[in-house]
């Protein structure tokens, strides 16, 4: 196995989302602005209810009729997902860079706070990207968020190597110091891929070329 292992964060690094995407289509079915509708389910309490949904302590099926019953929506639960699902697009700059790091024989770790409707339908949507990964660790399945110390441990144990031996990069600094703390290395992905080449760089790790 080549060291260090990478592993990435899956949103706003190999892929951009945006929940007003959501907001949007659940306002209209209320007669709602997407802005309103955001601020209806805030008020509703849906950071409190997404954290239980990616921790894994809510399935999708409790997790649409608890916020329906909130905001006053009544659909089914497969028009609820293809709501919520369609969020994503693909980074391409650090979708390229993944390819390469899997061509130089690197093992690739996806570590992800998501939930049982988003995770398989990036999974899908991205399939050309995340096959390039070895294994997938998603929060809802761990049952940890990061930037719990269990969700590091999660990654380490499902690459087999030690803590030292893993570089986790996220766009978040507080994730980055959780992981830290467990042990890895971090690095902050700022949205530019060329400083995140060079950050790699700098630790080690080899590339084929500059992706831009």
């Amino acid at each position: 196995m080549r060291l260090p292992v990478l592993m990435f964060d899956f949103g706003n690094v190999i892929g951009f989302f945006d929940y007003m995407l959501i907001f949007g289509r659940f306002g209209a079915r209320l007669g709602l602005s997407a802005d309103e509708f955001r601020t209806l389910v805030e008020a509703k309490g849906m950071s409190r209810l997404l954290a239980e949904f990616e921790r894994g302590a809510l399935a999708p099926e409790e997790f649409s009729r608890r916020i329906q019953a909130e905001v006053g929506l009544n659909i089914p639960f497969e028009e609820f997902a293809a709501d919520w699902e369609d969020i994503f697009e693909l980074n391409t700059s650090v979708g390229e860079l993944v390819a390469d790091l899997k061509r130089q024989g690197y093992t690739l770790v996806l570590g992800s706070n998501t939930n049982g409707i988003h995770a398989p339908f990036f999974r899908r949507q991205f399939r050309e990207t995340l096959d390039h990964f070895d294994h997938l660790v998603y929060s809802h399945e761990a049952r940890f968020l990061k930037p719990d110390r269990g969700f590091f441990d999660a990654c380490v144990e499902a690459a087999g190597v030690s803590a030292g031996s893993c570089v986790f990069i996220d766009d978040l600094e507080a994730n980055v110091e959780g992981a830290r703390a467990a042990g890895l290395q971090g690095v902050v992905y700022r949205g530019d891929t060329s400083k995140l080449i060079e950050d790699l760089r700098a630790i080690g790790v080899e590339l084929l070329g500059d992706v831009r």
